[in-house]
Protein backbone atom coordinates (compact mmCIF):
# COMPACT_ATOMS: atom_id res chain seq x y z
CA UNK A 1 0.00 0.00 0.00
CA UNK A 2 2.99 2.32 0.94
CA UNK A 3 4.13 1.83 -2.94
CA UNK A 4 0.87 2.61 -4.06
CA UNK A 5 -0.17 5.55 -1.88
CA UNK A 6 3.23 6.95 -2.93
CA UNK A 7 2.62 7.24 -6.28
CA UNK A 8 -0.71 8.36 -6.15
CA UNK A 9 0.36 10.89 -3.74
CA UNK A 10 2.85 11.74 -6.84
CA UNK A 11 0.37 11.63 -8.87
CA UNK A 12 -1.46 13.95 -6.88
CA UNK A 13 1.42 16.78 -6.55
CA UNK A 14 1.41 16.55 -10.53
CA UNK A 15 -2.28 16.80 -10.98
CA UNK A 16 -2.38 20.10 -8.02
CA UNK A 17 0.79 21.28 -9.57
CA UNK A 18 -1.03 22.33 -13.21
CA UNK A 19 -2.66 26.05 -13.08
CA UNK A 20 -6.07 26.10 -12.70
CA UNK A 21 -6.81 27.10 -16.74
CA UNK A 22 -5.69 23.78 -17.99
CA UNK A 23 -8.28 22.01 -16.73
CA UNK A 24 -10.66 23.03 -18.48
CA UNK A 25 -9.28 21.11 -21.07
CA UNK A 26 -10.79 18.00 -20.91
CA UNK A 27 -7.94 16.06 -23.00
CA UNK A 28 -5.42 17.20 -20.64
CA UNK A 29 -6.81 16.09 -18.02
CA UNK A 30 -7.75 12.70 -19.35
CA UNK A 31 -4.03 12.83 -20.59
CA UNK A 32 -3.29 13.67 -17.40
CA UNK A 33 -4.75 10.52 -15.26
CA UNK A 34 -4.03 8.31 -18.21
CA UNK A 35 -0.53 9.05 -17.29
CA UNK A 36 -0.90 8.86 -13.49
CA UNK A 37 -2.65 5.33 -13.50
CA UNK A 38 0.02 4.22 -16.23
CA UNK A 39 2.87 4.86 -13.49
CA UNK A 40 0.63 2.94 -10.99
CA UNK A 41 0.37 0.04 -13.00
CA UNK A 42 4.03 0.01 -13.85
CA UNK A 43 5.21 -0.31 -10.17
CA UNK A 44 2.51 -2.65 -9.43
CA UNK A 45 3.82 -4.38 -12.21
CA UNK A 46 7.71 -4.67 -11.13
CA UNK A 47 6.67 -4.78 -7.25
CA UNK A 48 4.16 -7.67 -6.90
CA UNK A 49 2.14 -7.41 -3.52
CA UNK A 50 2.63 -10.82 -3.20
CA UNK A 51 5.15 -13.36 -3.72
CA UNK A 52 4.81 -17.28 -3.46
CA UNK A 53 7.27 -19.45 -2.26
CA UNK A 54 7.76 -22.29 -4.44
CA UNK A 55 9.72 -26.05 -3.90
CA UNK A 56 11.35 -27.36 -6.65
CA UNK A 57 12.92 -30.64 -6.41
CA UNK A 58 15.94 -32.16 -8.00
CA UNK A 59 17.44 -35.97 -7.83
CA UNK A 60 20.94 -34.52 -8.20
CA UNK A 61 23.01 -31.33 -9.71
CA UNK A 62 23.77 -32.12 -13.13
CA UNK A 63 23.72 -30.67 -16.64
CA UNK A 64 19.92 -30.76 -16.40
CA UNK A 65 19.55 -28.31 -13.38
CA UNK A 66 21.05 -25.48 -14.92
CA UNK A 67 17.93 -23.89 -16.45
CA UNK A 68 16.83 -23.48 -13.08
CA UNK A 69 19.90 -22.48 -11.72
CA UNK A 70 20.23 -20.00 -14.81
CA UNK A 71 16.53 -18.65 -13.67
CA UNK A 72 17.46 -18.20 -10.20
CA UNK A 73 20.61 -16.88 -10.27
CA UNK A 74 19.32 -14.33 -12.92
CA UNK A 75 16.62 -14.35 -10.93
CA UNK A 76 13.70 -14.91 -13.40
CA UNK A 77 11.80 -16.34 -10.54
CA UNK A 78 11.18 -13.55 -8.77
CA UNK A 79 10.35 -11.47 -11.75
CA UNK A 80 7.26 -13.91 -11.77
CA UNK A 81 6.78 -13.35 -8.63
CA UNK A 82 8.38 -16.78 -7.44
CA UNK A 83 10.64 -16.90 -4.61
CA UNK A 84 11.79 -21.08 -5.64
CA UNK A 85 13.63 -23.03 -3.39
CA UNK A 86 15.63 -25.45 -4.69
CA UNK A 87 16.19 -29.02 -3.10
CA UNK A 88 18.17 -32.07 -4.00
CA UNK A 89 16.19 -34.98 -2.79
CA UNK A 90 15.92 -38.67 -4.07
CA UNK A 91 13.06 -38.76 -6.50
CA UNK A 92 10.69 -41.11 -4.77
CA UNK A 93 10.62 -38.65 -2.02
CA UNK A 94 9.81 -36.03 -4.67
CA UNK A 95 6.84 -37.72 -6.34
CA UNK A 96 5.60 -38.19 -3.02
CA UNK A 97 6.17 -34.52 -2.22
CA UNK A 98 4.20 -33.49 -5.66
CA UNK A 99 1.08 -35.65 -4.24
CA UNK A 100 1.23 -33.86 -0.94
CA UNK A 101 1.80 -30.56 -1.68
CA UNK A 102 5.41 -30.65 0.00
CA UNK A 103 6.98 -29.96 -3.22
CA UNK A 104 5.77 -27.55 -6.20
CA UNK A 105 7.64 -28.91 -9.18
CA UNK A 106 9.81 -31.61 -9.35
CA UNK A 107 12.44 -31.04 -12.40
CA UNK A 108 13.37 -34.71 -12.94
CA UNK A 109 10.05 -35.35 -14.78
CA UNK A 110 10.91 -39.07 -16.36
CA UNK A 111 10.06 -39.88 -12.76
CA UNK A 112 6.74 -38.05 -12.63
CA UNK A 113 5.77 -39.71 -15.97
CA UNK A 114 6.27 -43.00 -14.49
CA UNK A 115 4.53 -42.52 -11.51
CA UNK A 116 1.55 -40.91 -13.76
CA UNK A 117 1.43 -44.04 -15.64
CA UNK A 118 1.29 -46.01 -12.56
CA UNK A 119 -1.43 -44.43 -11.16
CA UNK A 120 -0.24 -41.41 -9.27
CA UNK A 121 -2.01 -37.84 -9.87
CA UNK A 122 0.91 -36.34 -11.39
CA UNK A 123 1.25 -34.59 -15.14
CA UNK A 124 4.10 -33.38 -16.86
CA UNK A 125 4.06 -29.86 -18.18
CA UNK A 126 7.08 -29.13 -19.39
CA UNK A 127 10.03 -30.91 -21.17
CA UNK A 128 13.58 -29.01 -21.49
CA UNK A 129 15.42 -32.23 -22.11
CA UNK A 130 14.70 -34.08 -25.09
CA UNK A 131 17.77 -36.08 -25.87
CA UNK A 132 20.43 -38.18 -24.04
CA UNK A 133 23.87 -36.50 -23.16
CA UNK A 134 25.50 -40.18 -23.36
CA UNK A 135 28.25 -41.05 -25.14
CA UNK A 136 29.90 -43.75 -26.54
CA UNK A 137 33.60 -43.84 -25.69
CA UNK A 138 36.21 -46.25 -27.27
CA UNK A 139 39.51 -46.88 -26.51
CA UNK A 140 42.21 -44.90 -28.78
CA UNK A 141 43.24 -48.13 -31.27
CA UNK A 142 39.19 -48.10 -32.02
CA UNK A 143 38.73 -45.67 -34.71
CA UNK A 144 35.28 -46.88 -36.01
CA UNK A 145 31.96 -48.39 -35.12
CA UNK A 146 33.13 -51.06 -37.50
CA UNK A 147 36.11 -51.91 -35.32
CA UNK A 148 33.72 -52.61 -32.38
CA UNK A 149 32.72 -55.36 -34.29
CA UNK A 150 33.04 -58.63 -31.91
CA UNK A 151 34.55 -56.21 -28.99
CA UNK A 152 32.76 -55.94 -25.03
CA UNK A 153 31.39 -52.72 -24.13
CA UNK A 154 30.42 -51.72 -21.13
CA UNK A 155 27.24 -50.51 -19.57
CA UNK A 156 25.69 -49.07 -16.18
CA UNK A 157 23.21 -52.19 -15.83
CA UNK A 158 20.94 -54.07 -18.11
CA UNK A 159 17.56 -51.95 -18.92
CA UNK A 160 19.26 -48.95 -17.85
CA UNK A 161 19.33 -45.89 -19.84
CA UNK A 162 22.86 -46.87 -20.78
CA UNK A 163 21.69 -49.84 -23.05
CA UNK A 164 18.87 -48.45 -24.53
CA UNK A 165 21.13 -45.51 -25.53
CA UNK A 166 23.84 -47.57 -26.64
CA UNK A 167 21.22 -49.37 -28.79
CA UNK A 168 19.73 -46.64 -30.32
CA UNK A 169 23.16 -45.26 -31.13
CA UNK A 170 24.34 -48.77 -32.99
CA UNK A 171 21.15 -49.66 -34.62
CA UNK A 172 21.07 -46.43 -36.37
CA UNK A 173 24.57 -47.13 -37.73
CA UNK A 174 24.03 -50.29 -38.61
CA UNK A 175 25.07 -52.56 -36.02
CA UNK A 176 23.67 -55.39 -34.33
CA UNK A 177 23.86 -54.89 -30.70
CA UNK A 178 22.69 -58.07 -29.57
CA UNK A 179 24.92 -60.16 -32.47
CA UNK A 180 27.90 -58.04 -33.42
CA UNK A 181 29.24 -56.81 -29.95
CA UNK A 182 28.84 -58.05 -26.08
CA UNK A 183 27.20 -56.13 -23.86
CA UNK A 184 28.54 -55.90 -20.06
CA UNK A 185 27.06 -54.87 -17.16
CA UNK A 186 29.97 -53.36 -15.28
CA UNK A 187 27.75 -50.70 -12.63
CA UNK A 188 29.05 -46.69 -12.11
CA UNK A 189 31.23 -45.08 -13.95
CA UNK A 190 34.52 -45.58 -12.08
CA UNK A 191 33.82 -49.43 -12.81
CA UNK A 192 33.42 -48.89 -16.69
CA UNK A 193 36.21 -46.21 -16.68
CA UNK A 194 38.88 -48.84 -15.06
CA UNK A 195 37.72 -51.63 -17.98
CA UNK A 196 38.15 -49.02 -20.55
CA UNK A 197 41.79 -48.23 -18.90
CA UNK A 198 43.15 -51.76 -18.07
CA UNK A 199 41.40 -53.41 -21.30
CA UNK A 200 38.99 -55.66 -20.24
CA UNK A 201 36.65 -53.25 -21.99
CA UNK A 202 36.72 -51.90 -25.55
CA UNK A 203 34.31 -49.36 -24.92
CA UNK A 204 32.13 -47.94 -22.67
CA UNK A 205 28.76 -45.63 -22.54
CA UNK A 206 29.14 -42.37 -20.62
CA UNK A 207 28.37 -39.01 -19.94
CA UNK A 208 30.18 -35.53 -18.63
CA UNK A 209 31.75 -35.16 -16.32
CA UNK A 210 32.74 -38.84 -16.06
CA UNK A 211 33.56 -38.82 -19.90
CA UNK A 212 35.90 -36.70 -19.83
CA UNK A 213 38.27 -38.56 -16.78
CA UNK A 214 37.65 -41.59 -19.74
CA UNK A 215 39.31 -39.46 -22.36
CA UNK A 216 42.26 -39.03 -19.61
CA UNK A 217 43.21 -42.79 -20.06
CA UNK A 218 43.27 -43.50 -22.97
CA UNK A 219 39.55 -43.11 -24.46
CA UNK A 220 38.31 -41.17 -26.93
CA UNK A 221 34.24 -40.49 -28.13
CA UNK A 222 33.16 -42.98 -31.20
CA UNK A 223 29.35 -41.62 -31.04
CA UNK A 224 27.55 -38.79 -29.18
CA UNK A 225 24.32 -41.25 -28.23
CA UNK A 226 22.17 -38.12 -27.92
CA UNK A 227 21.92 -37.76 -32.13
CA UNK A 228 19.74 -40.85 -31.64
CA UNK A 229 17.64 -41.48 -28.56
CA UNK A 230 15.62 -38.94 -27.73
CA UNK A 231 14.21 -39.50 -24.00
CA UNK A 232 12.49 -36.76 -21.54
CA UNK A 233 15.66 -35.93 -19.37
CA UNK A 234 14.12 -32.72 -17.12
CA UNK A 235 11.75 -30.16 -17.69
CA UNK A 236 8.59 -29.55 -14.84
CA UNK A 237 6.19 -31.98 -13.27
CA UNK A 238 3.67 -30.65 -10.95
CA UNK A 239 0.29 -32.19 -9.20
CA UNK A 240 -3.32 -32.46 -11.47
CA UNK A 241 -4.57 -30.45 -8.22
CA UNK A 242 -1.80 -27.59 -8.75
CA UNK A 243 -2.31 -27.44 -12.38
CA UNK A 244 -6.15 -27.25 -11.84
CA UNK A 245 -6.04 -24.81 -8.76
CA UNK A 246 -3.19 -23.29 -10.08
CA UNK A 247 -2.98 -22.78 -13.49
CA UNK A 248 -1.26 -19.38 -13.33
CA UNK A 249 1.64 -19.62 -10.93
CA UNK A 250 1.96 -23.06 -12.99
CA UNK A 251 2.55 -20.75 -15.91
CA UNK A 252 4.77 -18.08 -14.82
CA UNK A 253 6.98 -20.92 -13.50
CA UNK A 254 7.39 -22.21 -16.75
CA UNK A 255 7.87 -18.80 -18.30
CA UNK A 256 10.79 -18.20 -16.41
CA UNK A 257 12.08 -22.08 -17.43
CA UNK A 258 11.96 -21.12 -21.06
CA UNK A 259 13.45 -17.44 -20.13
CA UNK A 260 16.39 -19.04 -18.87
CA UNK A 261 17.14 -21.61 -22.06
CA UNK A 262 16.71 -18.32 -23.96
CA UNK A 263 19.71 -16.62 -21.81
CA UNK A 264 21.36 -19.79 -22.37
CA UNK A 265 21.50 -19.40 -25.48
CA UNK A 266 22.27 -15.76 -25.99
CA UNK A 267 24.50 -15.87 -23.39
CA UNK A 268 27.15 -17.48 -23.60
CA UNK A 269 29.94 -16.19 -21.42
CA UNK A 270 27.61 -15.65 -18.25
CA UNK A 271 26.36 -19.13 -18.65
CA UNK A 272 29.93 -20.88 -18.52
CA UNK A 273 30.91 -18.83 -15.44
CA UNK A 274 27.49 -19.97 -13.97
CA UNK A 275 28.65 -24.18 -14.97
CA UNK A 276 32.32 -23.22 -13.02
CA UNK A 277 30.04 -22.03 -9.92
CA UNK A 278 27.31 -24.25 -9.73
CA UNK A 279 28.38 -27.22 -11.26
CA UNK A 280 32.11 -27.07 -9.60
CA UNK A 281 33.92 -27.04 -12.88
CA UNK A 282 37.16 -25.49 -13.72
CA UNK A 283 38.49 -26.85 -16.81
CA UNK A 284 37.45 -25.14 -19.82
CA UNK A 285 36.91 -27.90 -22.00
CA UNK A 286 34.54 -29.78 -20.07
CA UNK A 287 32.80 -26.06 -19.52
CA UNK A 288 32.62 -25.49 -23.18
CA UNK A 289 31.68 -28.98 -24.04
CA UNK A 290 28.40 -28.92 -21.09
CA UNK A 291 27.43 -25.65 -23.05
CA UNK A 292 27.54 -27.07 -26.12
CA UNK A 293 25.51 -29.86 -24.73
CA UNK A 294 22.67 -27.71 -22.89
CA UNK A 295 22.29 -25.12 -25.94
CA UNK A 296 21.74 -27.73 -28.33
CA UNK A 297 19.57 -30.67 -26.97
CA UNK A 298 17.50 -28.06 -24.83
CA UNK A 299 13.51 -27.50 -26.50
CA UNK A 300 13.04 -23.57 -26.70
CA UNK A 301 9.55 -23.92 -25.88
CA UNK A 302 9.12 -26.75 -23.20
CA UNK A 303 7.63 -28.96 -25.44
CA UNK A 304 9.24 -32.61 -25.91
CA UNK A 305 8.27 -34.65 -29.12
CA UNK A 306 5.91 -37.49 -28.84
CA UNK A 307 9.19 -40.22 -29.08
CA UNK A 308 11.25 -38.76 -26.43
CA UNK A 309 8.10 -39.50 -23.77
CA UNK A 310 7.43 -42.94 -25.26
CA UNK A 311 11.22 -43.71 -24.77
CA UNK A 312 10.87 -42.36 -21.29
CA UNK A 313 9.01 -45.52 -20.39
CA UNK A 314 11.85 -48.08 -21.47
CA UNK A 315 12.80 -50.18 -19.39
CA UNK A 316 9.83 -50.07 -16.98
CA UNK A 317 6.15 -52.71 -17.10
CA UNK A 318 4.65 -49.87 -19.28
CA UNK A 319 6.92 -50.15 -22.04
CA UNK A 320 5.73 -50.19 -25.28
CA UNK A 321 1.95 -50.75 -23.68
CA UNK A 322 0.85 -46.78 -24.15
CA UNK A 323 -0.34 -44.65 -27.09
CA UNK A 324 -2.14 -41.79 -25.65
CA UNK A 325 -0.38 -39.67 -23.40
CA UNK A 326 -2.99 -37.36 -22.57
CA UNK A 327 -3.54 -38.45 -18.92
CA UNK A 328 0.22 -37.58 -18.15
CA UNK A 329 1.19 -34.93 -20.35
CA UNK A 330 -0.50 -30.79 -20.47
CA UNK A 331 1.46 -28.63 -22.38
CA UNK A 332 -0.98 -26.11 -23.16
CA UNK A 333 0.66 -24.05 -20.67
CA UNK A 334 4.37 -24.41 -22.25
CA UNK A 335 2.49 -23.49 -25.81
CA UNK A 336 1.03 -20.40 -24.35
CA UNK A 337 4.19 -19.23 -22.99
CA UNK A 338 5.76 -20.13 -25.69
CA UNK A 339 3.13 -18.17 -28.22
CA UNK A 340 3.36 -15.35 -25.73
CA UNK A 341 -0.02 -15.54 -24.60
Amino acid sequence: MSVIGGFVGCSYSIVMGVPARIFKSTMIRSKILYFSMTLVFVVLAANPLHVKDIVIATSSMTLTSIPYLVAIEKKFFEKEGLAAQYVVMRSDLAVKGLITGDVDYNQSVSSVLRAGVAGAPLITVAGIYNRTFFELIARRDIKSLAELKGKTVGISRYGASTEYALRFGLKANGIDPDKQIKMLAVGEDAARIAGLQNGTLSAIVSQVPANFFAHKVGGHTLLPLGEYMETLLAGAGVSQKKLEQNRDEVKRCVRALLRSVDFMHTQPVEVKALIQKRLGVSETDIVDHIYGLITKFATRNGIPSQKAIENTLLGTPFEGKLTNFDRLTDFSVAREVAEGK
